[in-house]
């Protein structure tokens, strides 16, 4: 199937994934090389919702290549990037299509990724997968998160959920990021402090934790109590400053942890009777 939006054509493939509000489905536009995704609504009622979903994300990533460009000139000659437009999809293309009964479309595309199958919900490593991730890797991801949420709650923005489905990770670049963007609110304290602690239990479940017993499973890391014991901190909801969160989180880290690259490791799951 091919869907045509002025001079823009786009290859469209299987679906990957459906919600109440929206259908994704593999996509290509002609004459590049990278896959991109299809956003199309469920029924002309949720029109609204892409629209907005679509605004907004564009509006992020201006904001975000603002705040590059203030942090290079307060910074001259640092090598350090913010890069907070990798937390969140690109909006290639956003319109109406008559031939698809007047729904809203968007075209969402992954920066600096090739293939949309580089990219997986957080949820799938236990879900699909049946393994857990080990701490290091958690690090990364729950690092990454949280500075995003450092830049979002700054431009005023909140999720009314957030949970392993909507995190997409990279594994090999170590990417992050917050894929539905359907329902956001204005930030307030109480939802700020909502966004770290679902993050967090999005974490802490991709790291095997039993919420029957209340325990994760052993990692053998010495560290294990220390870092373990600040997660389960942000996930009862005790901070509602994810710059805070972000900075005593990377405080623990590198405080225990050398500062290199480790290798996304997954960890099968043991059977729970």
């Amino acid at each position: 199937m091919e869907i045509v939006n002025g001079s823009s054509r786009y290859e469209i493939g299987k679906m990957v994934a459906e919600t109440e509000i929206y259908r994704l489905y593999l996509c290509q536009q002609d004459g590049a090389k990278k896959q991109c995704l299809m956003q199309i609504a469920a029924c002309v009622e949720q029109n609204s919702i892409l629209t907005r979903s679509a605004f907004r994300l564009k509006k992020l990533e201006q904001s975000a290549y603002e705040v590059e460009e203030e942090f290079a000139r307060l910074n001259p000659g640092s090598k350090t990037r913010l890069d907070y437009q990798l937390g969140f999809p690109e909006v290639i293309d956003s319109f109406v299509s008559v031939e698809q009964g007047e729904r809203q479309i968007n075209i969402l595309g992954f920066r600096n990724v090739e293939f949309v199958h580089q990219m997986v919900p957080l949820s799938n490593i236990t879900q699909k997968d049946k393994a857990r991730i080990d701490l290091k890797t958690s690090a990364w991801i729950l690092g990454k998160i949280l500075k995003e949420l450092v830049f979002i709650h700054g431009e005023g923005y909140s999720f009314e959920q957030l949970d392993g489905d909507s995190i997409l990770i990279e594994p090999v670049q170590h990417y992050a990021m917050i894929f539905d963007w359907s329902y956001i609110e204005p930030a307030t304290d109480t939802k700020r402090r909502r966004d770290i602690s679902q993050v967090a239990k999005a974490v802490m479940l991709a790291l095997g934790f039993d919420q029957k017993t209340g325990t994760f499973p052993p990692d053998g890391d010495e560290h294990f109590e220390q870092y373990t014991g600040f997660i389960l901190k942000l996930a009862r909801g005790e901070m509602t400053s994810a710059k805070k969160a972000h900075e005593e989180f990377y405080g623990i880290v590198y405080s225990i942890w050398e500062r290199t690259y480790h290798d996304f490791t997954e960890i099968p799951l043991e059977r729970r009777n």
